[in-house]
């Protein structure tokens, strides 16, 4: 039965006639708040029935008992919640749990190409854009139960295998790391090398440069990517505390140690593990790690007996390994132990030609994550975006990007405007003092405390953004604001 929405009550109105055709059930599944309500109310306005799921989990949740006629997804939201070549599996698993009659349609963006798992299953395929205007996205929904209510049962696609025989590939490397430049085109290219085989890998580079996305890439490609990667970082912890991060501890091996810990490497057994900052790892324990590597066994802290691993190790370090060698603080048979397989990540100021990418790239991350209608970079921002030297690499990038969506308000071009000036390009601009005042501790004072102000009001005063783009700690920062309000 068909139900009309009225704008001023808020409310259906009684059915004013009947309509089979529209007499129908849709799950929409659309992660954004604000665009998976804008796409509810189309289809409610035309007298569908619709169940909004903010995630394929909750999608899930909803099908428990519950049929439908049609099922709307974001092929976005299924992307980032399934990424790599397990989004095209999710895709068979959905359309199985619904049934095979129902009608499918997918959103994608209006430049994307309908990915094959799409026209296997006689999808619909509408640009988010175009699902945006009245009527659209309902004209697609009952195109879509048309199509499959004519179509013949064989035309029901099969499912892929739950569990993939082999490690995955396509796909992989281009979800952890993308780019076109040449530099990061051998670093694809090391990837693949050494992904499938147990080699222990060194990725070295700048900070923010994405060794642990590296790491995560290897992991994923070789043959224990069926268990997860485990990561720990071996910068800033005390070596008591980390020996016991690391190796674990049996019953009764110190005060308040009432049960046995599993260390980080016994959690790894079978998969990968992923030791960050391994440069800072204290000089005390890096001749246990050195027997780890040599014996493949770990003993807990307070133990005497051995505990057999088979684990696969991925080092990093944004340190000069060597240096540290030669200073004493790094043990030379350790270092080569690590360094079997070196792969080193250019920063972002050598790969210039990708920044625009990765700037799009958070553009449309950040426009999911909040209910954003789509954004874009102006052709001019690209050229100056690119000459800066972005000494903090893709972690600085994507807190720039997240200012200048702000900064944006409602526009959907960006410009280089609206991104924060550049540390090194542009000097802090300093409160002209009187001749009569120069009094340097309270100009610093009044510098920083407007910047500080400033940053809050950008990030609508969120003090962990705050913090995060002024590099300072938290609690230093709201150290500072109470000084400021004495």
């Amino acid at each position: 039965m068909r139900h009309q929405w009225d704008d001023l009550s808020g409310s259906f109105l009684a059915p004013s006639e009947p309509d089979p055709a529209l007499d129908c059930s849709v799950l929409l599944i659309v992660a954004g708040r604000m665009q998976g309500e804008s796409f509810r109310y189309h289809l409610v306005s035309r007298g569908f029935e619709v169940d909004l799921a903010r995630s394929v989990s909750a999608a899930r949740a909803r099908l428990n008992g519950v049929s439908y006629d049609a099922l709307v997804l974001d092929w976005q939201t299924l992307e980032v919640e399934f990424p790599g070549p397990s989004g095209a599996e999710t895709w068979f698993r959905l359309i199985k749990e619904v049934g095979a009659a129902v009608g499918l349609v997918a959103l994608l963006d209006s430049d994307q190409s309908a990915p094959a798992e799409i026209e296997q299953a006689g999808a619909i395929r509408i640009s988010r854009g175009a699902a945006s205007e009245p009527h659209a996205l309902a004209a697609a929904v009952e195109r879509a139960i048309e199509r499959q209510a004519a179509a013949p049962p064989a035309a029901a696609p099969e499912p892929l295998p739950s569990v993939p025989t082999v490690a995955p590939t396509s796909g992989v490397i281009e979800h952890f790391l993308f780019g076109e430049s040449e530099a990061i085109r051998r670093v694809f290219q090391q990837v693949r090398l050494v992904a499938r085989r147990d080699t222990t890998v060194l990725v070295t580079g700048e900070t923010g440069t994405g060794k642990e996305r590296v790491s995560r890439a290897i992991h994923r490609m070789s043959s224990r990517h069926k268990a997860e990667m485990v990561s720990i970082s071996c910068g800033g912890i005390p070596a008591t505390l980390l020996e016991d991060e690391l190796f674990g501890h049996v019953k009764g091996a110190f005060t308040d140690a009432r049960q046995a810990r599993v260390g980080r490497f016994e959690q790894a057994n079978g998969s990968t593990i992923f030791l960050d900052e391994i440069g800072d790892l204290p000089i005390e324990l890096q001749p246990k790690l050195l027997r780890v590597l040599q014996e493949r066994e770990i003993h807990r802290i307070g133990g005497v007996e051995s505990v057999r691993l088979d684990v696969r190790v991925i080092a990093a370090t944004n340190a000069d390994l060597w240096r540290r060698v030669e200073d004493g603080r790094f043990r030379e048979d350790l270092f080569y132990r690590i360094n079997v397989f070196h792969i080193h990540l250019p920063p972002l100021r050598d790969r210039t030609e990708d920044i625009p990418l990765f700037i799009q790239y958070f553009l449309d991350r950040l426009c999911r994550r909040d209910g954003l209608p789509a954004k874009r970079l102006v052709p001019s921002a690209e050229e100056e975006l690119s000459r800066r030297p972005w000494r903090g690499n893709i972690r600085e990038l994507e807190n720039a990007v997240e200012i200048a969506v702000i900064r944006s308000q409602d526009r959907a071009e960006l410009t280089a405007q609206d991104f924060p000036p550049s540390r090194d390009s542009v000097p802090a601009p300093v409160p002209a003092p009187e001749e009569t005042d120069l009094d340097f501790k309270a100009l610093v004072t009044r510098y920083e405390r407007d910047l500080i102000l400033r940053t809050l009001q950008l990030t609508q005063g969120n003090k962990n953004k705050a913090a995060q783009i002024l590099r300072l700690k938290r609690t230093t920062l709201i150290e500072k604001l109470k000084r400021f309000e004495s």
